[in-house]
């Protein structure tokens, strides 16, 4: 009997020898700190914010669809004229355009021709030079005026950024919850390793004063037996608990790019009394702030920018173009050498009318129900954010009440407990009466560390909905061990 109180001794003080060693190397992290280190490395939210960054190129894009296009062309050919002679020619053209804020187009047009043929007519000069230049304006007065394209283009393209960077913020709340229920079943089982730790050491000394007993004839064998059962009890709940906790901090771990077995300590956060008493105004800054309804209202700018351009495109086409220039030849003929120079300039209009729009109708009718279920969708999620806040609101409010109940609680049972021992060393309670009151503060004790876990948990699901979280994680709210 001895030696097996000597090998659940020598159990003992290596449990207490791995914590102390334990306590040395391992990081106490709050899960701002481990969201940190997850928001700096993890890859889905890199992948979000290259997605971000790729939206934004799209404004650019249509930007510079205002900047200058230069066209040009150049040739030499050698073909029969329409009086069926050879000749030889050489052209270069060239063309600068732009098109306006107010959706007219501006462009300056020029070319250079050289003919020359192997037989000359009357007073046409031959070699001759030929040069054109032009200056447009082509201004709409229906469709296209305005420049709806580019306005429109401008407005999606910032509702694209907006759907982007609210996407990613999506992406961060979920892997968020991720770290969050990983973070507080870790610390649920971090209490669940200290209580059974606590256990076993409160049944091996109990033990080993029944051991005592019994060799000085106070106690009998089935005591000890009772006990032994006990410390075997509390011991395998410990092993299992050890499994449980190496399986959750290999995941945490993984999500923060460290070392698998890298040793961690989960430590709650300090909680503010006052904190999230006004439901009003946590529903208010949520239903401003929330990625899901800024996911809507970017959708909703979308469809209002497709409903201008599909109206934009019902509408037929009246352009004004003007256009002046200049004309020059010259070159020598029968008659001598010629050099004529001259202007030239239009006005016109031109009109176009498409008779069969039901294409046109149809993706104006596609709009605007992309109108409707973007505000469909905001008002539902403003409705979920309420009920959302208002219900974890409530339940912190039962959770702190839980937890001052579990405090109370844990403080008669450690009462009874000692008053138990005391009894039982005076010879008035049994080693079973011992044991059940030992569990039952085993039990109140756990269930009070419990509740503080929970308590943390809901306030953290409550700061990642409301946006709070991240303002915190930054400040590094104090942490109350």
């Amino acid at each position: 009997m001895n030696k097996i109180i000597v090998l659940k001794l020598l159990l003992l003080a290596s449990v207490y020898f791995s914590d102390t060693v334990v306590a040395e190397i391992k990081s106490e992290l709050t899960i701002y700190q481990v969201m940190q280190r997850v928001v700096d490395r993890y890859p889905s939210l890199k992948i979000s914010e290259f997605e971000v960054a790729q939206a934004a190129q799209q404004k650019q894009q249509i930007e510079s669809s205002l900047g200058w296009i230069l066209n040009s062309a150049a040739g030499i050919r050698h073909d029969l004229t329409g009086y069926g002679t050879p000749s030889d020619r050489f052209d270069i053209n060239g063309s600068i355009v732009r098109k306006l804020n107010s959706g007219a187009t501006l462009s300056l047009n020029g070319s250079y021709r050289y003919e020359d043929s192997s037989f000359t007519f009357g007073p046409i000069p031959n070699p001759s030079n030929t040069t054109r230049l032009d200056l447009s304006y082509r201004l709409p007065l229906s469709k296209g005026k305005g420049n709806p394209d580019y306005t429109e283009g401008l407005v999606s393209a910032d509702a694209g950024h907006d759907l982007a960077k609210a996407n990613y913020l999506l992406t961060r709340i979920t892997l968020t919850e991720q770290v969050k229920n990983l973070f507080y079943a870790a610390a649920s089982t971090m209490a669940k390793l200290t209580n059974a730790n606590q256990a076993v050491q409160r049944a091996i000394k109990l033990e080993k004063y029944i051991a005592r007993n019994v060799k000085l004839g106070l106690s009998e064998e089935k005591d000890y037996l009772q006990v032994q059962a006990q410390v075997d009890s509390k011991q395998a709940e410990l092993s299992a608990i050890q499994i449980q906790w190496k399986q959750q901090q290999s995941s945490l771990n993984r999500l923060m790019l460290e070392k698998w077995d890298q040793i961690l300590k989960p430590v709650l956060i300090s909680i503010d009394k006052n904190q999230f008493n006004d439901i009003l105004e946590l529903t208010s800054l949520t239903q401003k702030n929330h990625p899901a309804v800024k996911v809507s209202l970017a959708n909703l700018k979308i469809a209002q920018s497709k409903i201008f351009s599909a109206t934009d495109s019902k509408k037929d086409d009246l352009d004004l173009v003007v256009s002046v220039g200049s004309r020059t030849t010259d070159g020598n003929s029968i008659n001598g050498t010629i050099s004529e120079l001259d202007w030239a300039g239009a006005i016109s209009v031109e009109y176009k009318h498409l008779f069969d729009d039901k294409g046109l109708s149809s993706k104006y009718k596609q709009a605007q129900l992309q109108k409707n279920i973007a505000l469909q969708n905001i008002q539902k999620t403003k409705d979920d954010i309420h009920y959302t806040v208002s219900g974890l609101v409530s339940e912190i409010r039962a959770a702190k009440k839980a937890v001052k109940t579990s405090k109370q609680k844990l403080k008669s049972e450690s009462l009874k407990l000692k008053e138990a021992e005391y009894r039982f060393r005076t010879g008035r309670a049994n080693t079973a009466q011992l044991i059940q009151f030992q569990n039952e503060y085993s039990f109140a004790q756990l269930a009070y560390q419990n509740q503080k876990v929970d308590l943390n948990n809901r306030i953290i699901a409550l700061q990642i909905f409301t946006g709070q979280f991240w303002d915190e994680m930054n400040n590094q709210h104090g942490v109350k061990k």
